[in-house]
């Protein structure tokens, strides 16, 4: 059983651009690799992508979810688009592998 790949993340910007589609339900997320002070936050829209419809998703407590390091985190979402907002800060360029399991 292969564990897929979603994206490559490689600067800042959006990651996949336009979103992937997600089935929904619970599902588990790695984020492997060299973060170089970056944060990535997941985004969630239910309007198929439109520009403005994208939310960060949040932890049980409302805080929003941003990653600064490898790490796994789970998921538990009704069908949407989603995809991973990333800022570049001082520390270099981001090159970070998403897998879904």
């Amino acid at each position: 059983m292969g564990i897929a790949k979603i994206t490559d993340i490689d600067g800042g910007g959006n990651f996949p651009s336009g979103g992937f589609d997600f089935a929904g339900g619970e599902k588990t997320f790695a984020f492997q690799g060299s973060f170089n002070n970056a944060d990535i936050k997941i985004q969630a829209s239910f309007a198929n992508g439109a520009v403005s419809s994208w939310t960060n998703l949040t932890d049980s407590e409302g805080s929003i979810i941003n990653l600064t390091q490898p790490g796994i985190i789970n998921i538990d979402i009704g069908q949407c688009k989603l995809r991973f907002n990333v800022t570049e800060n001082s520390g270099g360029t981001p090159d970070v592998e998403v897998r879904i399991s």
